[in-house]
C-alpha cells in the first residue's frame, strides 16, 4: 500500500504524514508513505494507492493531477486537501474520496481516516491460512486468481503465489468477498484484475487468460458490471 502526500506547504505535509501514520500503522501489514512537494510530473503519479492531493498547487492544478491518476488507477483513493473550499463542488468532476478543508483541518482529517479505515476493512481485507508451515497473511487486493485442482488451491498475487490445501467452497467462503468471483469449477478472479471479458474466457491484467465456465458466464457478467458501479 503506498500513500502519496503532494502538497507544496510542507507545514501541512508533515501535519498530514504524522497523522497517517499513528492511524494506519496497525490497519496495514506493508505501506510506505511518499511526500511530494515540488516537480509535480505525470510520472510521479503512476503508482500509488491513496493520495492526499492539494487542489491548489503552485505549480499544478491538482484537479489535473487527479485526472493523470484516474487514468492509471480508476480505484485510488483520492482525498482533496485545500483552504479553497469552493472548490469542493470542481472537484467531484474526478470523483474524489473526501475534501479535507485547511480550515477545519483535525476534524476533516478525523473523518477521512475513519472512513479510509472503514473502505480498506471491507474492500482490503486481510485473510489468513497455513502455508510451508506456518500461519501466512496477504490481503485480498493482492489475490489476482485462485487456482484448483483436487483439493488443493493456489493462490495467484502480484508477487508471488502460495499453494494451500482446501476445497473451492471453504476457501471462498473464508474469502467471502464479492470483489472475488468464482468464473469455473477451477477458478475464481479478483475482478480489478480483469481487462476484458469475453463470452468463454476472460484476460486479465497481467496478460493470463482463463477459460469462463458455461455455467458461470451471467454471473461473471453481471458481477464485473456491479463492481464497475461501484
Amino acid at each position: 500500500m503506498l500513500i502519496k502526500i503532494v502538497d507544496d506547504d510542507q507545514v501541512f505535509v508533515k501535519k498530514i504524514k504524522d497523522i497517517v501514520y499513528d492511524n494506519f500503522k496497525d490497519i496495514f501489514l506493508d505501506y510506505s508513505i511518499e511526500c511530494i512537494t515540488s516537480n509535480f510530473e505525470a510520472q510521479y503519479f503512476e503508482n500509488g494507492d491513496i493520495y492526499f492531493l492539494d487542489i491548489d498547487l503552485k505549480d499544478k492544478k491538482g484537479i489535473k493531477i487527479a485526472e493523470e491518476i484516474r487514468e492509471n488507477n480508476s480505484n485510488a483513493i483520492i482525498i482533496f486537501v485545500s483552504a479553497m473550499n469552493d472548490m469542493i463542488f470542481d472537484s467531484l468532476i474526478v470523483q474524489p474520496f473526501y475534501f479535507i478543508r485547511k480550515d477545519n483541518f483535525d476534524r476533516d482529517m478525523k473523518i477521512a481516516c475513519t472512513l479510509i479505515q472503514k473502505y480498506i476493512n471491507k474492500n482490503h481485507k486481510i485473510i489468513t491460512f497455513d502455508f510451508n508451515g506456518k500461519k501466512t497473511a496477504i490481503q485480498l487486493s493482492d489475490i489476482i486468481y485462485l487456482e484448483s485442482f483436487l483439493h488443493e488451491i493456489t493462490i495467484h498475487t502480484s508477487s508471488n503465489f502460495y499453494k494451500y490445501s482446501s476445497t473451492f467452497n471453504k476457501m471462498m467462503s473464508l474469502i467471502n468477498s464479492t470483489n472475488i468471483v468464482r468464473i469455473h469449477k477451477s477458478y475464481a478472479v479478483n475482478l480489478f484484475w480483469v481487462k476484458e471479458i469475453y463470452k468463454e474466457k476472460l484476460l486479465l491484467r497481467n496478460g493470463v487468460t482463463l477459460k469462463i465456465g458455461k455455467k458461470y458466464q451471467q454471473d461473471v457478467l453481471a458481477s464485473d458490471k456491479e463492481y464497475l458501479l461501484k
